[in-house]
């Protein structure tokens, strides 16, 4: 502040304002009560009991901001302008705070309050802790981390931590807890670590110490208090608070506080203004708590101003020193010349608080030291029956100023008792304090026994008497004294406490002075780290700059006021193959062959000096020196540096002489189009990246008679059918954004008004370097084979409604016939089995049969075994075909495996090995599927050879992607498994591999292999119901091998 108010920019303060007038400036100035009435109406804070000091200091600093020179200038200031009132008000608030600002004190709250309080406390009660005047919230926070580090998390109790502030600001930013690197100087690495997230070049503390701390805006002297509280931090708020609001903060304090609750203040900060309220727990420490034997219930008002006269100040008082006199070498010599003449009898030099300060002679009869704690207070080294009798004699001579004597007094010693006399006599002494030297004088001879027994009972009563007589005059002169006493100490009481309350008043205006002066600083280090931040950032733009101008592609002069060219790019040096020297400081129109020397340019460059006015597109043809015949494109503007004062001109010249040579092969290339689109026998269109038409032949406006303004933009969709126009111009406009080709069909208007079929190509337009260009399109007429094509799609239409019927027809047909299979088989069972009872019965009844009675009976039994297993096959074939293929998911391990169990007589029989290596499954009927395995298995049984026993394997593996491809007639979107059912039988011959599926063909009529024709075609159909294929391989007495592939899962289909 004194550095910026003796800067030569700052208008001199006159002297109402001046350092030592305004320290003269009370309250009572009106408009300095008028701005504290503002700030209470704009903020309805009262600060009329604030330091007027401070409050003057702030004012003075914001009138030095905006150079006014009095109060009056600046009241008139803060009234017209109504944010001026806000940063006042944020100012005499001065929100200085940092984190663990009295690191020992916190370090005693953890090590020795917090243990004490934690143990107090019950397991679900909370800790309440309240931080008034918080600022930014770093002391709030200093407690929650304080806490955290006493309490470990396992027994961390409910914690409440009330943090208030009067400014919204710091409110709003403490709720954050984002702090920068520089307001952290007091946090360890430790619990940086800890306590703190590293975010956006600042530091936040985590969400567990922030979710401790509640902030609120809270006026501590009109808003209710919190209570119940185990901890007040309250720093550096008393210091810029008169006595009363002192007074009014410590009675809130002392009711918001528990019993056993702690006060916290700062270090310049004491209870001084309430000390029948608090007292000081540790002096090294500002730790008070609240007194017990007090009571008390805050009122909430409106703060009042009183008088200085009526706060007690004085301007001083006498300061009451207690020191250890030292008798000067005058008095010593007086008291060895009074000693002398009185033969040096046992004395002492004490002071009027009985200390000795001197020994004569041998005292060792009458004083002795006293047990515990060394001392050389007189009474307490007085001999028994002497230390009444020495303070009464020293009081009578204090207050007389003349010798005491006192005789008769009698003391006890090992050789009996002895009678003494003490003597005290005044000293006279150039010191704040008097002395007395205590004379002690002993009998030479002992009192006899039978003397002391002579004594008469009436001098002893009237001895006592007289004693008890002295001794209330005595007492009451000393009360009287005491009395006397007590009033002078109350006095220099009420004077030291006024003292203290000025030396503390004082200090609290020191501390008020630092606080805002580091307020202060810190404002000068902000706006200097914002002016090297500027510093920065400006030269960071100059080279950011410099760098641009010195790689722009561009050729660029930056040109004076009179036309001289101060600096060029690399890029002007290049293009024109010239040096600097040959170029900077040269007139512009002299560069070169003059190449530059154009009336309109000049005229052009002279508008931009004279009225600020830039020019762009100046487009100039030169055959330059060096670099031959070229096109430049020129623009120009002004740029006038503050600094300087100096108006430049920035001239970029770009080369654009490939450009207009390219736009001169591009309208050639343009022209050849036209040309050629409007002689082919096809309409052309083509549309821009706007989607509108850009482009249409002459064939297109030739075949819908329109004008070529008429087809641009949209409006070539108006020829269009309208029953085909949506759709058509949908499917473009989604072609479009997907950048695809498209083709479509759509009837277009002929000139003669008809509506002809047309099929139209369009094709999506990149440019070399893969630029969207737009859409080209061929409109080619296809109307007579559109309704060629109408007809054929009528008649396939009619078609397939027959071939539709016919099937229809069939499956009516075959289910009958499959109805018609199983009746008939269901009724032949039954004359079937008569046949086959009274054979048996024939059998039973005669045992004895001729020969040929024989084979006719065998040949009956054989024709109808036969029979049976017909209809039986006939029957499976029927209930195959009506099958409603209720599939789910089987294994066909399983399958094979049931199969062979109802086989197990024939295999034994056969003496047969039979192989299973499937693990596989698939989602098909498990009956059909028994079938399956029950008749490939029974066949291979059936059609072994004698001389070896069969030998069956059944294998299972997914198909490969390969191998599927040769398969046509399966999905080849769908897994499928194949399962192969290989025997070493008697086989068959290639040629009949198909053959053998169809129902009732029979390879081999042999009595000696049965078969109905029937089980292969099962099989088949089995297959087909579960949409695979079944195919056979053999060679004849080598076995045969089934191939049955099926798909894993089914492709269920809704008709």
């Amino acid at each position: 502040l004194m550095r910026i108010s003796k800067h030569p920019d700052t208008p001199a303060i006159v002297p109402e304002m001046t350092e030592d007038a305004a320290g003269e400036q009370s309250l009572n100035d009106e408009n300095l009560t008028a701005i504290i009435g503002l700030l209470k109406r704009a903020t309805g804070v009262d600060f009329s009991h604030y330091k007027t000091s401070t409050i003057r200091r702030r004012i003075i600093r914001r009138m030095l901001i905006y150079r006014l020179q009095t109060l009056d200038d600046y009241y008139k200031h803060i009234k017209e302008n109504a944010g001026e009132v806000t940063i006042l008000y944020q100012d005499i608030l001065i929100n200085v705070t940092s984190f663990f600002r009295d690191p020992d004190a916190m370090e005693y709250v953890k090590k020795t309050l917090l243990p004490k309080v934690l143990k107090a406390k019950g397991p679900s009660e909370a800790i309440r802790i309240w931080v008034p005047a918080c600022a930014t919230g770093e002391e709030a926070y200093s407690m929650a981390i304080t806490l955290m580090e006493a309490v470990s998390d396992k027994d961390m109790p409910p914690v409440q931590i009330f943090a208030t502030d009067l400014s919204d600001v710091c409110i709003a930013k403490a709720r954050i807890g984002f702090y920068a690197p520089s307001d952290l100087a007091n946090v360890s690495p430790a619990r940086l670590k800890r306590f703190f997230e590293k975010i956006d070049g600042g530091y936040r503390l985590v969400k567990s110490i922030r979710d401790l701390c509640v902030f609120a805006n809270h006026n501590v002297f009109k808003d209710p208090p919190f209570s119940r509280l185990d901890f007040i931090s309250c720093c550096n708020l008393m210091i810029y608070l008169d006595g009363t609001l002192q007074k009014k903060l410590m009675t809130i304090f002392h009711y918001a506080l528990t019993r056993n609750g702690y006060l916290i203040l700062g270090k310049s900060e004491t209870v001084s203004t309430s000390p029948q309220l608090f007292s000081q727990l540790e002096k090294k420490y500002k730790v008070f708590v609240p007194k017990k034997d007090t009571t008390t219930r805050p009122i909430f008002d409106t703060p009042f101003r009183v008088n200085d006269t009526e706060t007690g100040k004085n301007a001083g008082i006498e300061k009451l020193l207690s020191k250890k006199d030292v008798v000067r070498t005058e008095v010593e010599r007086t008291i060895e010349t009074l000693l002398l003449r009185e033969y040096i009898p046992p004395s002492v030099v004490v002071n009027l608080h009985m200390d000795i300060l001197h020994f004569y002679g041998s005292t060792g009869f009458f004083l002795e030291p006293s047990h515990g704690k060394a001392s050389l207070n007189l009474l307490k080294m007085a001999r028994p029956g002497l230390t009444y009798e020495l303070r009464n004699s020293i009081h009578k001579a204090s207050k007389s100023g003349e010798r005491v004597r006192k005789e008769g007094l009698q003391i006890k010693s090992k050789e009996g008792t002895h009678s003494i006399a003490i003597e005290v006599m005044p000293l006279t002494s150039n010191g704040d304090d008097p002395l007395y030297l205590v004379v002690f004088e002993r009998s030479t001879t002992l009192l006899p026994s039978d003397e002391r027994d002579s004594l008469s009972k009436d001098k002893m009563v009237k001895q006592l008497q007289d004693e008890l007589t002295i001794a209330k005059e005595d007492m009451h002169s000393i009360i009287e004294e005491q009395e006397a006493s007590m009033e002078e100490l109350q006095s220099a009481s009420e004077e030291i406490i006024s003292s203290n309350e000025e030396l503390q008043s004082i200090n609290e205006e020191l501390e008020t002075s630092k606080e805002e002066v580091e307020s202060a600083n810190e404002e000068l280090l902000t706006i200097n780290a914002e002016l090297q931040l500027r510093n920065e950032q400006l030269a960071e733009s100059y080279e950011y700059a410099e760098t641009v101008f010195e790689t722009l592609g561009e050729a660029v002069l930056v040109v004076t006021k009179d036309f001289r060219v101060k600096t060029a790019n690399k890029s002007f040096y290049t293009i024109f193959q010239v040096s600097e020297k040959e170029t900077e400081g040269m007139l512009l129109f002299e560069l070169g062959n003059k190449q530059w020397n154009i009336l309109r340019l000049r005229e052009l460059m002279e508008e931009v000096i004279s009225d600020n006015k830039s020019f762009r597109g100046f487009e100039m043809s030169h055959t330059f020196p060096k670099i031959g015949h070229k096109t430049m494109l020129l623009n120009a503007r002004r740029i006038l540096q503050k600094i300087h004062r100096q108006q430049l001109i920035v001239l970029t010249i770009q080369d654009i002489t490939e450009l207009r040579q390219g736009e001169k092969i591009i309208r050639e290339q343009e022209a050849w189009f036209r040309n050629m689109t409007n002689n082919v026998p096809v309409m052309i269109w083509r549309s821009g990246t706007d989607k509108g038409c850009s482009f249409v032949n002459s064939t297109w406006l030739q075949f819908t008679g329109r004008k070529l303004e008429q087809e641009l933009g949209m409006g070539w969709t108006e020829s269009i059918h309208p029953d085909d126009c949506e759709e058509c111009i949908r499917i473009y406009m989604r072609s479009f954004d997907k950048r695809k080709p498209f083709k479509t069909e759509c009837r277009l208007r002929r000139h003669d008004g008809e509506f002809r079929w047309v099929i139209k190509e369009e094709q999506p337009i990149f440019s070399a370097e893969g630029e969207f260009l737009g859409y080209i399109a061929s409109c080619t007429e296809i109307h007579e084979k559109k309704l060629a094509h109408q007809e054929m799609e009528a008649r396939v239409a009619q078609r397939t409604t027959e071939l539709k019927e016919a099937l229809e027809e069939l499956a009516y047909t075959n289910d009958e016939l499959s109805q018609f299979a199983y009746v008939a088989s269901h009724d032949l069972q039954e004359p079937l089995r008569k046949i086959i009872t009274y054979t048996d019965r024939l059998t039973d009844k005669r045992k004895v049969w001729t020969k040929d009675e024989k084979a006719h009976l065998d040949k009956i039994i054989n024709s109808s075994e036969r029979m049976r297993r017909l209809i039986n096959d006939l029957l499976n074939f029927s209930k195959t075909a009506r099958s409603n293929k209720a599939f789910k998911k089987v294994e066909l391990a399983e399958i094979v495996n049931e199969a062979l169990k109802d086989l197990d007589l024939k295999i034994d029989e056969k003496r047969a090995k039979i192989n299973v290596r499937s693990s596989l499954a698939v989602e098909g009927n498990a009956l059909q599927l028994y079938q399956l395995f029950y008749n490939l298995i029974g066949n291979a049984l059936n059609f072994s050879i004698e001389s070896k026993p069969p030998l069956i394997t059944v294998t299972s593996k997914k198909l490969s992607r390969t191998k599927l491809a040769s398969y046509t007639a399966l999905d080849q979107k769908s897994n499928y498994v194949e399962i192969v059912v290989k025997d070493n039988g008697i086989g068959f011959k290639p040629e009949f591999a198909e053959q053998i599926f169809a129902i009732f063909q029979r390879l081999n009529t042999s009595e000696k292999y049965a078969g109905s024709g029937i089980g292969l075609a099962l099989c088949r159909k089995i297959v087909t119901n579960h949409r695979g294929i079944i195919f056979a391989e053999s060679t004849p007495g080598e076995g045969s091998s089934f191939h049955i592939i099926l798909p894993v899962k089914q492709m269920y289909v809704t008709s």
